[in-house]
């Protein structure tokens, strides 16, 4: 018999109908204030059948779900209809995972971890009572903060961050502390919340003088007063899809310091390998336009420190275009060429300050 459920790590669904042939979805909002699209299901006990699964509006990227069958390795479907798409269970499948975008399981991160050597400690206990990684590369004066997920279901910054992290774990940059957060929002990670836009505020919204809701905000506060940020990078993914959704770009949050994120762009577009995702300086998103305006996100608040050099949000698109089309392979590629950005912009900035 055919079973449908979210019970692993990152699931999120609700089955309205179910038949031999058709079975009618629908994500789970829950805590979040706005209508958002991420999900996650595993189809157990269908070997043989082809079935059609059906969505809510606006829930399917361009090319379908991703698919996995490990929650380890994925790919696109490379097949959708509307709000709908088939998949023809082959005999030996009898565990196949869906999901809107392809889902960066926490077990991955500390596979990573043991694999370069990278040292976890403790940031604090979730609200849950779960443990949250950071981890530490180097030591020195300048002090790196890089954050991700502080919006539960944006993998794709996870894959990125993944690439800076096996690039620093390589060659750390000289006199500099890197500290990271890779699941600021640790419990909607593993419980497959939305994250985004969490009542009565999400965790990237956190950051205000005010005390932080949240026990991750609050220890990555309490860390950034004792030590400071000299540089601040998070990983985000944007909304579902479309316009500027569709490219990988920096959010440009400070009108004062735009001759540092312009020289920070340039040298990122002139990193970007052929592997990777590609990046133009031309797709980042200006301060005080639309939605970007004054909050108290990481990235606002970081780069308005006055010991900050630069910090902003980094997004990665779910799906990217036909040209430039989303794989772990290629995020994970580009986190290697932005962390080559951050140690050529540092040591560009060194370099000026020892000629003064």
């Amino acid at each position: 018999m055919m079973n449908i459920h979210c019970n692993f790590v990152g699931g999120n669904i609700k089955i309205l109908s179910i038949s031999e042939t058709d079975v009618y979805l629908e994500n789970e909002i829950r805590d979040s204030s706005e209508d958002w699209f991420y999900w996650a299901f595993c189809v157990e006990g269908a070997e043989n059948k082809e079935v059609w699964f059906h969505m809510q509006p606006n829930r399917l990227g361009y090319w379908g779900p991703a698919v996995s069958y490990d929650l380890k390795t994925w790919h696109w479907l490379d097949s959708v209809d509307g709000d709908s798409f088939r998949y023809k269970f082959a005999q030996n499948e009898n565990k196949v995972y869906f999901a809107h975008n392809m889902l960066y399981h926490p077990e991955r991160f500390f596979e990573l971890a043991k694999e370069v050597s990278l040292d976890i400690i403790e940031l604090c206990k979730s609200r849950k009572g779960r443990s949250v990684p950071a981890c530490v590369i180097g030591n020195g004066n300048k002090n790196i903060i890089m954050t991700a997920r502080h919006h539960a279901c944006e993998s794709t910054g996870s894959y990125v961050l993944e690439g800076v992290l096996r690039e620093f774990s390589r060659n750390p940059i000289c006199d500099t502390r890197v500290f990271c957060v890779p699941f600021v929002d640790y419990d909607g990670v593993v419980d497959g919340d939305q994250g985004k836009a969490r009542k009565p505020h999400d965790h990237n919204r956190d950051y205000s003088p005010d005390k932080s809701i949240y026990p991750e905000t609050a220890a990555i506060k309490a860390y950034v007063n004792e030590v400071g940020c000299h540089y601040g990078f998070d990983f985000h993914s944007p909304w579902h899809k479309g316009g500027e959704n569709d490219n990988i770009f920096i959010v440009r949050n400070s009108i004062e310091k735009q001759d540092r994120v312009e020289r920070f762009s340039k040298i990122l577009e002139k990193q970007i390998t052929p592997k990777s995702m590609k990046y133009a300086s031309e797709n980042d998103y200006p301060p005080m336009t639309g939605w970007n305006q004054p909050s108290s996100s990481f990235g606002f608040t970081m780069n308005h420190r006055p010991e900050c050099e630069i910090a902003h949000s980094f997004e990665n698109t779910y799906f990217g275009t036909e040209e430039n089309k989303i794989s772990p392979e290629r995020l994970i590629e580009l986190g290697r060429c932005y962390a080559r950005t951050i140690a050529e912009y540092i040591g560009g900035e060194q370099n000026e300050n020892n000629t003064l």
